[in-house]
């Protein structure tokens, strides 16, 4: 079976060859091109899963070139590169439905490979989907054609088909990210909780020797590893672990089952599910559901719950001003080898111990609901629109906070937003944003209060 392909239009050799560098050893097939019409015949002439294309090209918009590329392979996921501050050309592009997600120059290397490989995986689903959809066809046709005497088996398989019509009905990616969503909704961790996960689980498999495939499912199962807890009532999500009772926690449980359920969906990501399903059993074998022990716990499983308990130690509401990754380290490591595997506790240590050296500066990302009074930017806060509403190192203060609730009833903020873990003082330069509000509705607006800690 061939690999999937992946096409990259720059003009830029270098980036080019930074993009070949950063994504050696993917499971997928990687194309380059400096050339638009070069890059509008081959996707012409052969099936790509993705298309990244910088936006600004030798006579013609990256937008441009996607949006003649989806009338050729409308099936083809579209990326923009964009390395220029103003980016509201490409936000309109993917307003309009052209591409599926923008990236700038410079890029940070980790969420550049895993927004390549969550477009592949949509590729690959969209895939999926048509060719069980077109096998519910066939039945269905085939069904009809059975003799009147076989009415009850009819009707039995009719069920069947429904239920599997409605499954394939719904794309499983866009699915999966509507759930992922709603897991982490009444989420006691601050920010995108199982994004954080697949990136520290990728990166501790790295260092273990995982490769290709193995890597790649450990990835995914890492993203969905919480996505059962959309079964799970709001109520008991939104509880502290020593305030839940014995009832609560065996509702809570079944999320690991519920998670393994919905993945199964889609039959290729059947290993994926059981990594799932085994995320929380304990070194020590008293764990759930399957109380399995030690090397029986599937290994990606073992990095999961890893990776899963330090984010948690890091960025709880409740501990994230004062926690430090040393904090949560220290947190992981007294709960092993009973609760998780000493080896890739020790891994885990190694690589926090190269960021200190390194002296690697340390930001999370947060939701809008998630901040508040005193967190200070790591990154420039933009909205849609491109309105600069605070520039990167500013502190924020209450009057800043209110002034940004009021842009949102208008012109939201632009994807995530990103703080540093420890305060810093102001830029000297001072605060970007307007003192005055956007609009006389804004300005009629009644303070908002900062958001408060779960």
């Amino acid at each position: 079976m061939s690999l999937p392909k992946v096409l990259l239009v720059d003009d830029e050799a270098g980036v080019l060859s930074a993009f070949q560098r950063l994504l050696r050893g993917e499971p997928y097939e990687l194309v380059v091109t400096t050339s638009p019409e070069d890059a509008f015949q081959k996707i012409a002439q052969e099936m790509y899963a993705v298309v990244i294309s910088d936006h600004r090209l030798p006579g013609i918009e990256g937008a441009y070139l996607l949006e003649r590329m989806r009338e050729v392979s409308p099936e083809t996921v579209r990326i923009i590169l964009t390395g220029y501050a103003d980016t509201c050309a490409a936000i309109e592009a993917i307003n309009r439905g052209a591409v599926y997600r923008l990236l700038t120059k410079p890029w940070h290397d980790d969420e550049l490979r895993l927004t390549v490989r969550q477009a592949v995986l949509r590729f690959e689903l969209i895939q999926e989907n048509k060719r069980l959809h077109a096998l519910t066809q066939k039945q269905n046709a085939d069904l009809k054609d059975l003799n009147q005497s076989l009415e009850a088996k009819i009707e039995e398989r009719t069920r069947e088909i429904s239920l599997l019509h409605e499954q394939l009905e719904k794309s499983f990616l866009e699915t999966v990210q509507v759930l992922v969503s709603l897991a982490e909704m009444h989420s006691t961790v601050v920010g995108n909780h199982s994004k954080r996960v697949a990136t520290l689980a990728r990166e501790i498999g790295e260092r273990l020797g995982m490769r290709g495939k193995d890597l790649f499912e450990l990835e995914i199962a890492a993203t969905l590893h919480d996505v059962g807890k959309v079964a799970v009532p709001p109520g008991i999500l939104e509880k502290a672990d020593t305030s839940l009772t014995p009832a609560d926690k065996q509702v809570l449980r079944r999320h690991v089952a519920k998670g393994e359920a919905i993945v199964k969906m889609v039959t290729s990501l059947d290993s994926v599910s059981l990594l799932i399903r085994h995320h929380h059993e304990c070194f020590d074998g008293k764990g759930f559901p399957d109380g399995l022990e030690g090397k029986d716990i599937p290994l990606g499983s073992r990095i999961i719950a890893v990776a899963d308990a330090f984010d948690k130690a890091l960025n709880g509401r409740a501990t994230f001003d004062s926690s430090t990754p040393q904090k949560a380290l220290i947190f992981v490591q007294n709960h092993a080898p009973a609760d998780f595997d000493p080896d890739i506790v020790g891994v885990l240590a190694n690589r926090l111990s190269e960021e200190s050296r390194a002296g690697q500066e340390q930001e999370v990302e947060i939701r809008l609901k998630d901040l508040r009074v005193g967190m200070v930017l790591s990154r420039d806060l933009r909205t849609v629109g491109g309105v600069l509403l605070l520039s990167r190192g500013n502190e924020i203060l209450e009057n800043y906070l209110v002034h940004i609730l009021n842009f949102q009833e208008t012109d939201p903020v632009v994807d995530s937003i990103y703080v540093h873990r420890q305060k810093t003082a102001p830029t000297a330069s001072g605060p970007a944003i307007s003192p005055e509000p956007a609009s006389k509705d804004q300005a009629k607006a009644p303070p908002a209060k900062p958001p408060k800690a779960a």
